[in-house]
């Protein structure tokens, strides 16, 4: 049974916040490399990336900077903390960053926005957990265009997410940009995974790709009831069929 206490952090956003002094430029880049999927899979969106501060009261070492995350809630944040995804990047920091890295809470808000709705959508294509899609999407859900063969509502985005995760089991949607209009939501994003699975008639190559997407999404009482999608499937065919040495 929840407690007033767990509701109020499963509808926060949580912040990640570490000071950070770099002893290996090299390692630093591997890091920050390594650091930004894992970030991504699990609904981190990076605030401030290695900012400098201006030291207003008090004192701070020479070359510190500043890296401030926003999670979707705490458990978004402490599954990122402990995943295998960020296990490499935590023992590269061990020896290469002097940091001081802490969590907070948020504040809940009185009522979820819109932009919190739409990033839960990614965050289930990330991860594949579409237990919630009836939190986020009505029941009359209309993906346009429509995947052959799939119907309106939550269960076809549960279909959709199964259809993908199929071809690219480790996938992992980053929002690159995410603009609010009253009811419309415009989002930009880059979709990353390893071609695992048949899609597009093409057979797995083991290949890591990348491809980017636009979204338009309409909400109505707090949940989406109509998104227009966009996906470079060009692109992607062109990345998983060319002439070169699949990965394995």
């Amino acid at each position: 049974m929840s407690t007033p206490i767990k509701d109020h952090l499963r509808h926060c956003r949580a912040y990640s916040l570490t000071e950070v002094e770099v002893l290996d430029e090299k390692a630093a880049k591997r890091y920050a490399e390594l650091t930004g999927p894992a970030v991504a899979k699990y609904g981190g969106r990076v605030l401030v990336l290695a900012g400098a501060p201006t030291v207003a009261e008090g004192t701070a070492p020479p070359g510190l900077r500043l890296v401030i995350i926003e999670w979707p809630s705490r458990a978004h944040l402490d599954a990122w903390y402990t995943s295998p995804e960020y296990a490499p990047a935590r023992e590269i920091a061990a020896s290469a960053l002097l940091r001081r890295l802490r969590f907070v809470d948020g504040l809940a808000d009185a009522e979820q926005p819109a932009e919190t709705t739409v990033r839960r959508f990614y965050e289930a294509l990330s991860t594949g957990d579409t237990s919630a899609a009836d939190e986020f999407l009505a029941a009359e859900w209309e993906d346009l265009p429509l995947l052959p063969g799939t119907a309106r509502g939550p269960e076809a985005y549960r279909q959709t997410v199964a259809f993908l995760r199929a071809a690219f089991p480790d996938l992992a949607m980053e929002i690159e940009e995410i603009l609010v209009a009253g009811d419309r939501v415009a989002v930009r994003s880059t979709a990353h995974g390893t071609h695992r699975g048949e899609i597009m008639g093409v057979a797995p190559t083991g290949r890591r790709v990348a491809f980017r997407a636009y979204d338009f999404h309409r909400l109505a009482d707090g949940k989406i009831v109509q998104s227009w999608h966009l996906e470079d499937f060009p692109a992607l065919r062109e990345r998983i069929t060319a002439e070169s040495v699949a990965v394995a």
